[in-house]
C-alpha cells in the first residue's frame, strides 16, 4: 500500500493526518504550510552588576539543550455540508487526550508530536462552505519517518551515522539469550537475562519485553544515546542481534 504522502500531483491538495485520521475523510483540505517559529532554547540568563554579558544556565542535561513547545498554526478549508463537518472536524481534533502524531503534505518526510487546542475559528466563505484556523501545542523535534524504521545489526562493531545534529533516543531491541552485553559508543548495558529479546527505550529509560517491564534484568548508569555523526554498537556473551530504531530528529 503506498504511502498516502508520496504521490501528489501539481494541482492535488495539500492536507494532514492527526492521531491516525486523515483531513480527506472530512474533505478538509489546508490552504498554506504551517506557520511556527523556531522552538526556543529553555534557558535562564543572570545579570551580574559590574560584569559585561549574562551569565546563561541551561535548563537540560550538561552538554545539551532543552527546547521548548511550539505552537503550529494551519489555514484550512472545505466544501459542502458545513453543519455537520464541523461538529465533524471540531470532535476528531479536540477529543484526543495526550500527545498524537501530526503530519502534512508540504513535509512528507517529517512528523511531530502535537495536541490540538483550537478548531473553533469557522468563517463561511461561501453557501455551506467555511475556512477555519487550526492551532496545534507541537513538542520541538521534528521526527524524521525514516528513522522510525527498524534497522537490525548483526555484527559487533557495526556502525549506525545520525544524519542530524541532535542525539537521539532509539528503541533497541536486543536478542539473544542469558546474559550479555551491549555496548553503544562509550554506554554499556548489562543484561542479566534474555529470554528471545528484550527491548531497551531509551527515552523512557525503561526494559520490557511481550511480558511486561524487565527493568530488573538489566544494569546500566544510563541508557544510550545516537550522538550526531557515527555511531558504534558492539556486543558480548549471549546477544545474537540488535535492532534498532533509531528515532532521528531535527529542530
Amino acid at each position: 500500500m503506498a504511502n498516502a504522502f508520496d504521490a501528489r500531483g501539481r494541482f492535488a491538495r495539500n492536507y494532514l493526518t492527526f492521531a491516525d485520521r486523515n483531513s480527506k475523510e472530512f474533505l478538509l483540505y489546508l490552504s498554506g504550510p504551517g506557520i511556527y517559529n523556531s522552538p526556543a532554547a529553555d534557558v535562564e540568563t543572570t545579570s551580574v552588576p559590574g560584569r559585561n554579558g549574562d551569565i546563561v544556565s541551561e535548563n537540560a542535561r550538561s552538554g545539551q539543550r532543552r527546547f521548548q513547545n511550539v505552537e503550529i498554526t494551519y489555514d484550512a478549508f472545505f466544501f459542502s455540508g458545513l453543519p455537520a463537518k464541523t461538529a465533524a472536524v471540531k470532535s476528531w481534533l479536540l477529543s484526543p487526550v495526550g500527545y498524537q502524531k501530526l503530519q502534512d503534505t508540504y513535509d512528507p518526510d517529517f512528523y511531530r508530536m502535537a495536541v490540538c487546542t483550537s478548531a473553533l475559528e469557522f468563517s463561511v466563505t461561501r453557501q455551506q462552505a467555511a475556512s477555519m484556523t487550526l492551532k496545534f501545542q507541537c513538542k520541538p523535534q521534528r521526527f524524521s519517518t525514516s528513522g522510525q524504521k527498524a534497522v537490525t545489526l548483526t555484527e559487533s562493531g557495526s556502525v549506525m551515522k545520525n544524519p542530524f545534529q541532535f542525539p537521539a533516543q532509539p528503541l533497541i531491541r536486543v536478542y539473544g539469550s542469558g546474559e550479555g552485553t551491549l555496548t553503544v559508543n562509550d554506554v554499556t548495558v548489562t543484561v542479566y537475562s534474555i529470554t528471545d529479546y528484550i527491548d531497551l527505550n531509551c527515552e523512557t529509560q525503561n526494559a520490557y519485553n511481550a511480558s511486561g517491564f524487565c527493568n530488573t534484568d538489566i544494569y546500566a548508569e544510563d541508557f544510550p544515546e545516537l550522538v550526531s555523526g557515527e555511531n558504534t554498537f558492539s556486543w558480548e556473551g549471549g546477544i545474537t542481534a540488535v535492532e534498532v530504531t533509531p528515532r532521528w530528529w531535527t529542530l
